[in-house]
């Protein structure tokens, strides 16, 4: 994974690219795709995304008032794709 500054961040989220935010209570990881966020500010960087109340994520969300939104590299596409809600290996030396 390629570390960038907080400020060069935006240009990757710009687009609109699915990314994964993942969160975790009680032990428990989730990982659901998104589609829908947007750049609010950008010093500091701060990005508005939409979670169902209806989920395991919202409710670890509001629980522990911490996600991490990933911008996977092109070469973790495919599996970031196959993300159902379960923590999935990206070990690249499985297919």
């Amino acid at each position: 994974m390629k570390d960038l500054p907080l400020s060069e961040v935006y240009r990757l989220l710009e687009p609109g690219p699915v990314v994964p935010l993942t969160t975790a209570r009680d032990g428990r990881p989730n990982v659901m795709t998104m589609s829908w966020h947007m750049m609010v500010d950008f010093e500091p960087p701060l990005v508005a995304c939409v979670v169902s109340d209806a989920d395991h994520s919202a409710t670890a969300l509001s629980a522990t008032g911490e996600c991490v939104t990933a911008i996977p590299e092109v070469d973790r596409a495919a599996k970031v794709v196959a993300v159902d809600g379960e923590i999935i290996q990206l070990d690249s030396a499985k297919p």
